[in-house]
């Protein structure tokens, strides 16, 4: 794998590890939580999507770690941080994290996260604007637009060749293939496994918070919204209904870019939420 990924452009790095992000199990209201940090500097807390990539550190992470003190927990459900039992909706992920704040001290943060990890994001700031010093979401749902309805994961999780299609830009990439294998090991189905079963609870019924559009305007921070202009997932449609409802926010799209820019497009993705965060 390290002599392939040596011959690759520089995308395909974001799966190696360079080691830091110190990982921990703290227990967060009776939630044993696996917590991973390193760095030094203002806090940053970064959010994961469903594909579970802070599982481990990875190079993305010890970029942010040059200019930020991070934190990168992992959901309920993933991996083994536990709790899951008493979560049922997308409140109850803001609600983990409020308390995750409250037990590591962390008055005032840079939060953000990617896909769900947005989601999850935004669901804090409307709630409690006061600890969010600047936001960023990345191709996050949490909406709904009626024009553009959302990719179906559920249908296509076990046809490889349409999910590398939903997640990627460029599905036949050395980054779509390496990341969405086609025959994935043990862990990689474990994964995917948890998941699914954390998503089904998040949005089976309905793919969605239907409260969250008029709670945006309680926002209070600068925010940046990053989006894929190739998202095929969560079209960019909805980076621009999030800009009309959150006050000031700006979003910026990256070109040639699916749903996944932590590794599409690792290199812009660091660099525009690094300045954002230390403007």
């Amino acid at each position: 794998m390290l002599n392939i990924l040596k011959k690759l452009k520089y995308g395909a790095r974001v799966l190696l590890s360079k080691g830091g992000g110190q990982p921990e199990t703290i227990d967060i209201a009776g939630k044993s939580t696996i917590l991973l940090h390193g760095g030094a500097g203002e806090p940053f807390v970064y959010l994961h999507s469903a594909l579970g990539e802070s599982l481990m550190w990875l190079p993305f992470h010890q970029a942010f770690a040059e200019k930020f003190k991070v934190y990168s927990p992992i959901h309920p459900g993933f991996g083994r941080s536990g709790g899951f039992d008493q979560i049922t909706d997308i409140e109850d992920m803001a609600f983990h994290y409020l308390d995750m704040l409250d037990a590591l001290g962390l008055e005032q943060v840079c939060l953000g996260g990617v896909s769900l990890g947005g989601w999850i994001a935004a669901e804090i700031a409307v709630r409690w604007p006061e600890r969010v010093k600047k936001l960023w979401i990345a191709d996050a749902p949490g909406l709904w637009v009626e024009s553009q309805p959302l990719g179906d994961l559920f249908r296509l999780a076990q046809n490889r060749d349409k999910l590398r299609e939903m997640l990627f830009d460029d599905p036949k990439g050395a980054i779509a293939t390496l990341v969405v294998k086609d025959q994935p090991d043990e862990a990689m189905m474990l994964n995917a496994f948890q998941a699914m079963s954390v998503l089904a609870r998040m949005i089976w019924t309905r793919p969605y918070d239907p409260k969250l559009a008029g709670r945006l305007r309680r926002i209070a921070c600068p925010t940046l919204l990053l989006w894929g202009d190739h998202d095929r997932l969560v079209p960019p449609a909805y980076g621009e209904v999030y800009q009309k409802l959150i006050p000031g926010a700006e979003l910026k799209l990256i070109k040639d870019c699916g749903h996944l820019p932590m590794f599409e497009k690792e290199a812009e993705f660091v660099e525009t939420i690094t300045n954002f965060c230390l403007a």
